[in-house]
C-alpha cells in the first residue's frame, strides 16, 4: 500500500454536449429537432447559480442530457460521465471508480465537489465521494452539468477541479408509469418502477423503486474480488406552484447498499498481514425542501434545506452520520449593468465512529460547522463584453475563514466566444486527516531490534487546506448551425498538498512491545498543471451525429526528497495524460437508432497500467409507441482490462466485458 503516495495511501486502504433519444416514447418528437447551436442555447445554473446558456458561461461546461445518458446505454451515474470531455473516470471493480477531473484521480478522489439537486454528497470522513451508493434512476435524470475547473467562488471548499452536478426531472415530467427491467452476464438483474401523478391544478408528485445486483469482477491473481453488488433504492418527488410567485419541491430518498472487497489486515505476528474478504454495508436517507419565490421586478429568493442520514459498516469502521443543511441565495433584479446573485449558507454535520484496532481516535464522537456567504457580480462592460466577479467566504471549525475569489471576463461576438478566468480555490482537511490513527502496515523486526515493527498514520491536527491558484482560457466557435467547438486551455498552481511525511520511530511501552514508524500528512508538496480540452459536435446529416473530445494533461509535482515523504510525486501517474472519445449517433430508421461510443486512455505508470481503447455500443429498438428494447455491449474489444489500482494491490481487478438487454414500458 506505501507505493500509492500521499492521503490516496491512507483513503485507499478505506476503500481500496448532446443529442435527443431516437427511440423514445413519444413518436412525435423528432429526434434531431435540436441542433449543436441549440443545445449551446441550452440552460445550465452550475457556472452562475443562476440560470444562463452554455453559450453564455464563462467557464469549461459540458451537459449530459437525458438523452446522452439514454443513448449511451449506462447503467450508473459514473458510467455516463465518461462522456464528459476532460473528465477521468476508471472502473476499479463491480461497485468502485475513481473519478476525477484535471488530474490528482484516486479511489477517493478529494477535489471534486459532486450535488445531487443542490445536495452534496462528499463524505467529510476524507473530502471525497462514496459512487457506490450514488444510484440515483437514469431515467429520473433530467441532465448532468459538469464544470471542469474551479467553482469555489460560488460553491465553496472541495470545488478545486470541478463540479459535477446532477439535476434530477420535476415530478411534472414524470407523469404516468415507467417500467424498466434489466439482465446480462455481468449485470444479473435490475428493475425500476415509477410512478407520477398530479394532485389540484398546480401540483405533481413520483415514487420510485429500484433495485439491482451485479457479479463480481476477476483478480488478476485469480478468482472474484468479492465486489458483487446488491442495492434498494426508493424515493418520492413533489412540486407544487404555491402561488403565481412561489414554488416549493419536497423530495426524498432511501437506499441500502451491499458489496465487498479484499482487505490485508496487519498483525504483530508472521506473516505480519492476512489476506481477509471484507463486508461493505452501506444505508441511508435524505429529505430535501426547496421554495422559491419570483418578485416583481426580476428578483429571486430561493431557500434550499436537507438532512442527511448515511451509515457504513466495514471491517475497519463503522461510520454513522447526519448532515443538517440550509442555503439560502437572493437573485437581485437587475440593475444597469449589473447582474448580482448573493447567498448564505449553514451545515452541522456530525458523526460516530466505532473504533478498531487499526482505525483510533481521541473520541467516537465528531462534529464540524461550516457558515458560509458568496456574492457574485456580472457586469455588461460593452454590448460585446462581461466582467463577472465574484468570492465564496466559508468559516471552518479546522481551518477557520478560506476566501475563494474569481475573476472572468468574457467576449461575445458573432457565432463565437471567448473568455478568461482566475481564480482560488481550496480543499479542506477531512477528519481522516486531522483526528484519526491509522495502522497502514506491519513487518518483521529490523536487525538488530527483536520486536515488529508497524507503519501507522499520526493525526495531523495542523494539516491546512490544499490551495489552488488556477488560470483558464476558452473559445466557442459556432461555424453552422450543424458544427460546434469548445476549446479550453488551462494552468494550475497547487500548494500544500497533502504529503505523507515520516517522523522518528517511537518504542511502544505497553506490551506487547513493537516499534511504530509514524507518518504524518503535511502540506508539503506543491504541483503545476497544464492541459487543453478540445471537443467537437457535428450534426453530418438530419439522422446521424457525431462528437469528438480529446483531452491533454501534464503533471509536475514537486515534493520533499523520499527520505522525508513517501511517493510523494505517485500522483503525476495515476491519472492518464491523454484522453479521447467518439460518439456516433445513428437514427437507422424512426423506430432503430445506434449509439457507439469510443474510449481512448492513455497509460497509468504509478498503477503499470497500459492505455487502452473502449468500445460501448446500443441499439435502441421501439417496438411500440410505450415498450422500448435495448441491447448493450460494453468493453467490447477485449474480455477484460485493468483501469486503476497497482496489480500488487489485494484488490486489483480487470473490469469485463458486459453484455445486457433492457426492456422500459412507459404508460
Amino acid at each position: 500500500m506505501i507505493r500509492f503516495g500521499g492521503t490516496c495511501l491512507v483513503l485507499a486502504a478505506v476503500q481500496a454536449g448532446g443529442w435527443p433519444a431516437a427511440a423514445v416514447a413519444d413518436p412525435s418528437v423528432d429526434p434531431y429537432a435540436l441542433s449543436p447551436e441549440q443545445l449551446f442555447a441550452a440552460e445550465v445554473i452550475s457556472p452562475a447559480r443562476t440560470p444562463e446558456s452554455v453559450w453564455e458561461a464563462p467557464a469549461a461546461i459540458s451537459v449530459l442530457t437525458a438523452a446522452d445518458i439514454e443513448r449511451a446505454g449506462v447503467t450508473s451515474i459514473p458510467e455516463a460521465l465518461r462522456l464528459a470531455p476532460g473528465v477521468d473516470v476508471a472502473q476499479i471493480n463491480s461497485s468502485g471508480w475513481a473519478i476525477s477531473a484535471r488530474g490528482f484521480n484516486s479511489a477517493l478522489a478529494n477535489k471534486l465537489l459532486v450535488l445531487i439537486d443542490g445536495r452534496e454528497i462528499y463524505d467529510p470522513l476524507f473530502s471525497g465521494v462514496y459512487w457506490d451508493v450514488q444510484d440515483t434512476p437514469l431515467q429520473d435524470i433530467e441532465r448532468i452539468e459538469v464544470v471542469r475547473g474551479p467553482g469555489a467562488s460560488l460553491w465553496g471548499a472541495n470545488a478545486v477541479n470541478g463540479v459535477i452536478n446532477i439535476i434530477t426531472k420535476s415530478a411534472a415530467d414524470t407523469q404516468g408509469a415507467l417500467v424498466s427491467a434489466t439482465a446480462g452476464d455481468q449485470e444479473r438483474g435490475a428493475l425500476t418502477a415509477r410512478y407520477g401523478g398530479a394532485f389540484g391544478d398546480s401540483g405533481h408528485w413520483r415514487i420510485y423503486g429500484a433495485g439491482f445486483e451485479r457479479t463480481a469482477q476477476e483478480l488478476l491473481t485469480g478468482g472474484d474480488d468479492h465486489s458483487a453488488w446488491q442495492a434498494l433504492r426508493g424515493g418520492f418527488r413533489t412540486d407544487v406552484s404555491l402561488s403565481a410567485r412561489d414554488d416549493l419541491t419536497i423530495q426524498g430518498d432511501i437506499y441500502h447498499s451491499e458489496t465487498g472487497q479484499w482487505r490485508l489486515v496487519p498483525t504483530l505476528s508472521a506473516p505480519f498481514e492476512t489476506l481477509a474478504r471484507e463486508d461493505i454495508t452501506a444505508e441511508g436517507g435524505n429529505l430535501l425542501a426547496r421554495w422559491t419565490r419570483q418578485f416583481d421586478g426580476g428578483g429571486v429568493l430561493s431557500a434550499q434545506t436537507y438532512f442527511d442520514l448515511t451509515r457504513r459498516s466495514q471491517a475497519l469502521l463503522e461510520d454513522r452520520r447526519r448532515t443538517y443543511d440550509l442555503d439560502v441565495q437572493y437573485q437581485f433584479p437587475t440593475y444597469g449593468a449589473h447582474a448580482l446573485v448573493a447567498g448564505m449558507r449553514y451545515r452541522d454535520t456530525r458523526d460516530d465512529i466505532n473504533q478498531t484496532e487499526s482505525i483510533t481516535a481521541a473520541s467516537d464522537s465528531h462534529g464540524e460547522q461550516l457558515i458560509s456567504a458568496f456574492v457574485q457580480d456580472q457586469i455588461a462592460l460593452a454590448p460585446a463584453w462581461r466582467l463577472t466577479l465574484g468570492s465564496k467566504f466559508d468559516d471552518t471549525d479546522y481551518t477557520g475563514l478560506e476566501i475563494q475569489p474569481s475573476v472572468r471576463l468574457q467576449w461575445m461576438g458573432e457565432q463565437q466566444m471567448a473568455w478568461g478566468a482566475v481564480s482560488r480555490a481550496v480543499r479542506s482537511p477531512s477528519e481522516l486527516e486531522r483526528e484519526y490513527n491509522f495502522i497502514l502496515a506491519a513487518g518483521p523486526p529490523i536487525p538488530p531490534l527483536t520486536v515488529p515493527t508497524t507503519i501507522e498514520l499520526a493525526p495531523s491536527p495542523d494539516f491546512d487546506s490544499e490551495e489552488l491558484v488556477a488560470y483558464e482560457l476558452g473559445y466557442r466557435r459556432q461555424w453552422t448551425p450543424d458544427l460546434a467547438m469548445d476549446i479550453t486551455l488551462f494552468h494550475n498552481e497547487y500548494d500544500g498538498l497533502s504529503t505523507l511525511s515520516t517522523r522518528p520511530a517511537q518504542f511502544a511501552l505497553d506490551p506487547p512491545r513493537f516499534i511504530i514508524v509514524p507518518i504524518e500528512i503535511t502540506n508539503a508538496t506543491s504541483a503545476a498543471t497544464n492541459g487543453v480540452e478540445v471537443m467537437f459536435d457535428w450534426r453530418v446529416r438530419q439522422n446521424f451525429g457525431v462528437t469528438a473530445s480529446y483531452s491533454f494533461l501534464d503533471m509536475e509535482l514537486r515534493g520533499p526528497p523520499a527520505p522525508l515523504a513517501i511517493d510523494s510525486e505517485a500522483a503525476e501517474g495515476q491519472s492518464p495524460r491523454n484522453q479521447a472519445s467518439l460518439r456516433l449517433r445513428w437514427d437507422a430508421t424512426d423506430r432503430l437508432a445506434i449509439d457507439g461510443t469510443f474510449y481512448y486512455v492513455d497509460n497509468l505508470p504509478s498503477y503499470d497500467i497500459d492505455a487502452y481503447t473502449r468500445f460501448d455500443l446500443r441499439i435502441g429498438w421501439r417496438l411500440t409507441n410505450s415498450v422500448e428494447l435495448e441491447l448493450v455491449g460494453q468493453n467490447l474489444l477485449d474480455n477484460r482490462h485493468r483501469e486503476f489500482v497497482a496489480p500488487g494491490d489485494a484488490n486489483a481487478a480487470e473490469i469485463q466485458r458486459s453484455i445486457f438487454g433492457r426492456l422500459t414500458w412507459r404508460g
